[in-house]
């Protein structure tokens, strides 16, 4: 590969931490195509945790942002790396930080949730906190040279706040071939084998942001009018657990409700699945709900679920109900689990996120990002790369 082919050799990705969570290892499978494609990465670590450190490819150089030691602006610095891509929204304020006063090269910040959050009057605090955090995220978008937005929707959202933005979307590789092949794994359900009750399944971590408790009354409500059951495949702190397990027995479905944790068969349970439902109060893309489709599995989802208009074709392919609202999502559930599938179509609509290329489109991406950048800045980009020395990455 050429010096003009390809502009930015050397790219910084900054990741939070190596936990396996979908969003970590898309983009840690994201550091791996670049280092395929012949380009030189350096992985930023604010928390140098998690089980994906074996399989980050051995070529990439791992740096530990620690308080005490090695600062972004520091490793920047010192580095001057042709692009740096910053991997999540929880992130992006400290690349932002990082980047306020000195700038050598371009700051690209891949969107991965929407920007907007709609939460219930049930939560008072958040919302009146929501305006403020806002506007500092959209503060955010615009100082980036570059946004990478992996849904339409977020794009589109980002866009109509900031039309100077330079953004492009693209869509994650989440049904991967390994997905598929899981398919067939061995599940072991709670219940004894009835297959004249529907499964129900929802997928993630117990968090704020899924908003399980609004999915568990839904799921009373549809429950008090016909048998299902229910299981979350996630993970969360014992106290998320356990806040769950006590909403379950206050509404009489603890029986009907399986809390099985984190799971490599997450296929397969979805291959059982009458339905399956995502809560979310927000998301940037719902892989979970990707990877149901794939599978032939109908869905319903809330409208804060990023992609979820774009993929269920506006209710087409599944429900799209509003976010919080137990009753709203208990029809919705019901309308579904009575109507008959097209499974062709569902999986059809999960295409765009089987690789085929997505490490090639971010990498033209950065690279036009790089050459506007350094025609804009390119006596400063000269200066700043040759004064800088070197800084010893983490040892593998």
């Amino acid at each position: 590969m050429g010096a003009d082919e390809a502009v930015a050799i050397r790219i910084a990705v900054l990741l939070q931490s190596l936990e396996g969570g979908g969003a970590q290892r898309r983009v840690v499978d994201l550091v791996n195509e670049f280092i395929r494609a012949g380009r030189e990465v350096d992985l930023l670590l604010v928390e140098l945790r998690g089980e994906l450190r074996d399989r980050i490819s051995p070529a990439a150089r791992l740096f530990e942002l620690r308080p005490s030691g090695l600062s972004l602006s520091k490793y920047l610095e010192r580095e001057v790396p042709d692009a740096l891509l910053v991997s999540g929204s929880q992130i992006h304020d400290l690349a932002v930080n990082a980047m306020a006063h000195a700038r050598p090269m371009p700051l690209i910040l891949r969107a991965d949730s929407h920007p907007f959050r709609t939460f219930p009057w049930s939560m008072p605090r958040q919302r009146l906190r929501e305006p403020l955090r806002r506007r500092a995220r959209l503060r955010r978008y615009a100082a980036a040279d570059l946004i990478i937005a992996v849904a339409a929707d977020v794009a589109s959202a980002i866009q109509d706040a900031l039309p100077a933005a330079r953004i492009m979307v693209t869509h994650d590789p989440i049904v991967t071939a390994s997905f598929i092949a899981s398919a067939d794994s061995q599940v072991s359900f709670p219940w004894p084998d009835d297959p004249g009750i529907p499964l129900i399944v929802s997928v993630g971590r117990f968090a704020l942001a899924k908003d399980y408790p609004t999915l568990l009354r839904a799921f009373a409500l549809l429950r008090s009018a016909r048998p299902a059951r229910l299981a979350i495949i996630g993970d969360g702190s014992p106290r998320e657990r356990q806040a769950l397990v006590r909403l379950a027995r206050k509404l009489g479905i603890e029986s009907d409700l399986a809390l099985p944790g984190r799971s490599d068969a997450v296929a397969a349970w979805l291959t059982h699945a009458a339905l399956f439902v995502s809560s979310s109060l927000w998301e940037g893309v719902a892989g979970a709900m990707i990877e149901a489709l794939a599978v032939g599995c109908p869905v319903v989802a809330t409208s804060a679920v990023g992609t979820a208009r774009e993929l269920l074709t506006d209710g087409q392919l599944g429900a799209i109900v509003p976010p919080s609202d137990p009753a709203a999502m208990a029809d919705a559930m019901a309308a579904q689990l009575d109507k008959s599938r097209d499974k062709s179509r569902l999986i059809a609509a999960a295409d765009p996120y089987r690789p085929n290329g997505q490490a090639s489109e971010y990498l033209t991406a950065i690279d036009e990002c790089v050459r506007t950048f350094r025609r804009g800045r390119s006596d400063v980009c000269a200066a700043t790369e040759a004064s800088f020395g070197r800084t010893a990455p983490i040892e593998s």
